[in-house]
């Protein structure tokens, strides 16, 4: 089981672009906006399609990181982010989110910490062939502990991932025994009432151990 080229090419545009459009996200832009802009960016990379909606979330919305919940006309005041899904030329699906923070505030600080934290420790406790439960289990508790709370609808920090299709492994969740082994997404989405912090990357589960791709 071999790392494909095509998922490391589309997965290095995925997080470039999404890096872009944390740098570029200015006050008063509107959600739509920054959709707009970094689907444009897509596209300058040979990624003309999508295989889900752009996700972008400002504010009291940065809680929200769903495909029933597009881009809104909601302008940027202090936090946002941005989860974009692109396809390309060769038929790969890349996926990758950014949260970015305008100004210095303390509570989004702690937060970004702690995200970055447990995406880190989540990331190196990957390892080939483990159940998805455990991987889960492991970052939940780490969201706790943190005084936040699992923002994802469906209770989960991330899926599987392949060529031309996402879920069929279903997700790194608590009901999850199934073994890990090929591309997944690692996306740990914790806040509270007022805000959302999320960073979602994709791990390779081969044979000879887990790549993260950037």
């Amino acid at each position: 089981m071999s790392l494909p080229d095509g998922l490391v090419a589309v997965q290095r545009v995925a997080v470039e672009v999404a890096e872009r459009a944390a740098r570029e996200a200015e006050p008063g832009m509107t959600e739509i906006e920054l959709r707009n802009l970094a689907e444009e960016w897509l596209r300058d990379r040979g990624c003309e399609e999508v295989w889900s909606i752009t996700n972008v979330g400002f504010d009291a919305r940065s809680t929200i990181c769903f495909p029933d919940e597009p881009p809104t006309e909601n302008r940027l005041v202090a936090i946002g982010h941005v989860d974009v899904h692109p396809i390309s030329a060769d038929g790969w699906w890349g996926d990758c989110t950014r949260t970015f923070s305008l100004g210095r505030h303390p509570e989004h600080e702690r937060a970004f910490a702690a995200v970055r934290d447990i995406h880190a420790a989540t990331l190196a406790r990957a390892r080939p062939g483990m159940p998805a439960r455990e991987l889960f289990e492991g970052a939940n508790a780490a969201i706790e502990a943190a005084g936040y709370r699992l923002l994802d609808p469906w209770s989960n920090i991330g899926h599987s991932l392949r060529q031309g299709s996402a879920y069929d492994e279903k997700f790194i969740d608590a009901t999850n025994d199934r073994e890990m082994w090929g591309a997944w997404a690692v996306e740990p989405f914790l806040g509270n009432d007022d805000f959302g912090v999320k960073v979602e990357d994709v791990v390779w589960f081969g044979r000879d151990g887990c790549v993260y791709l950037r």
